[in-house]
């Protein structure tokens, strides 16, 4: 079992986004200090809260500042940028980090983010897929020639390629069963999200497996990584309370979206659940506790969906840096170790 820290909504106020950069890259350092494997960026676009608008380019500060750890996008919403363009700048990133680059792929699902880069909403899924060839052939072959429906171009080459070989892998989200079925066709790996709840995620994972079957593929030699929400605390503290306020700014807006599901994985709409029974839905998504309590449900995941690799968003808006900095001591000294005896 690997681990990894996921950056989406790092505050309430923008205008603090600089000292929020800061603070991440002391996570970073604390996390490759600890052996974490990964440190992922999410994208958002014309929100009120800090989501990073540009996952390439702070994942580039972050390879800079890191020696081992390997940096990625959690993902990058590839329908509303250019696929050559994702492809030139993934491959210079795995050429500045030394090979450590993960391209996480997703097709976005915010009206808003769409109408304001001029991207129609239900070409999304479409335009994922053919950007997502694209940017492997660029990745893998000499020159290129394509002519689909979104991009049309002759013998294209890309300059520099990246460093791993075959390419960089291609994570690919997903949350409906289609979605799903999609990514195992395009990707090297099905990262699921954070607000799926885990009876749907046996469903989502089940698809999975047999889509891969179908095209000759074996899902236990693939890496499977999972998006979760978590916060770690001492023994005797309170976790889910410590963490509450920070976590209800962003899954207000998750809830606003329409991006909450129910336990049989359809929308909850605003209105439709009461405060308390809302409260209830978010604490049943999220690793959350002691150690003890955090192992045992890493475990769960580990034996009933087969997860190879744990992305944790630990850090909600305008969480103290000193709660989060414990909470990725608290995993690398007391939940690391013991994954790596088991």
């Amino acid at each position: 079992m690997k681990f990894g820290l996921v950056f989406c909504d790092q505050i309430v106020n923008p205008k603090n986004l600089d000292q929020a950069y800061r603070d991440m890259v002391e996570q970073v350092l604390l996390a490759e200090k600890y052996g974490f494997d990964a440190a992922m960026v999410c994208e958002h676009h014309f929100t009120e809260h800090g989501y990073y608008p540009s996952p390439l380019l702070v994942c580039t500060g972050l390879a800079q500042a890191t020696k081992k750890i390997r940096i990625g996008t959690a993902v990058l919403l590839l329908p509303l940028w250019n696929p050559i363009h994702v492809a030139e700048d993934a491959a210079t990133l795995d050429v500045i980090s030394g090979g450590r680059l993960i391209l996480g792929l997703g097709q976005g699902y915010r009206q808003e983010e769409f109408a304001g880069l001029q991207v129609p909403l239900n070409e999304r899924a479409a335009r994922l897929s053919e950007g997502t060839k694209i940017i492997l052939r660029l990745f893998t072959e000499d020159k290129v020639t394509h002519k689909g429906r979104f991009y049309q171009f002759e013998n294209l080459k890309l300059t520099p390629k990246p460093v791993q070989k075959p390419h960089p892998p291609i994570w690919i989200a997903a949350k409906s069963d289609s979605a799903v079925r999609r990514a195992a066709r395009l990707g090297d790996a099905y990262l699921s999200d954070p607000v799926t709840p885990f009876g749907v995620l046996k469903k989502r994972y089940h698809a999975y497996r047999e889509e891969l079957q179908g095209q000759g593929r074996e899902f236990y030699k693939l890496e499977r990584p999972s998006f979760r929400e978590c916060y770690v605390a001492d023994k005797g503290h309170d976790a889910w309370e410590e963490a509450k306020e920070h976590v209800l700014e962003i899954y207000g807006d998750y809830y606003k979206w329409g991006h909450l599901q129910d336990d049989q994985g359809n929308p909850v709409r605003p209105g439709e659940k009461s405060h308390e029974e809302f409260l209830e839905i978010l604490r049943s998504r999220f690793i959350m506790g002691d150690p003890d309590t955090v192992i045992e449900e890493i475990t769960k995941y580990e034996r009933e969906l087969g997860i190879t690799e744990l992305i944790f968003r630990i850090h909600f808006p305008d969480m103290p840096q000193k709660k989060v900095l414990s909470a990725i001591t608290l995993l690398g000294e007391k939940v690391l170790p013991y994954f790596a005896k088991h």
